[in-house]
């Protein structure tokens, strides 16, 4: 029987920032993959997406470095 990983705050947390990370090109997914995993949201290249995520979470400066890189 195969086990079914319960999806937690922190996993939805680490796939936003890897998703921030894509984006404004902290990282690449050469460098996620030599992780021994690694989450990514659904939508991990709409900017928007990720921008929405993290106004919720209230974390402003990756809100500003998301809108920067837009423009």
């Amino acid at each position: 029987m195969e086990e079914v990983e319960t999806i937690t705050d922190e996993i939805v947390n680490a796939s936003y920032t890897n998703a921030f990370d894509l984006l404004i090109g902290n990282t690449d997914f050469d460098t996620l993959s030599n992780q021994d995993e690694f989450y990514l949201p659904k939508d991990y290249d709409d900017a928007d997406t990720v921008l929405q995520y993290f106004e919720e979470m209230e974390d402003y400066d990756k809100c500003i470095q998301i809108r920067d890189r837009k423009i």
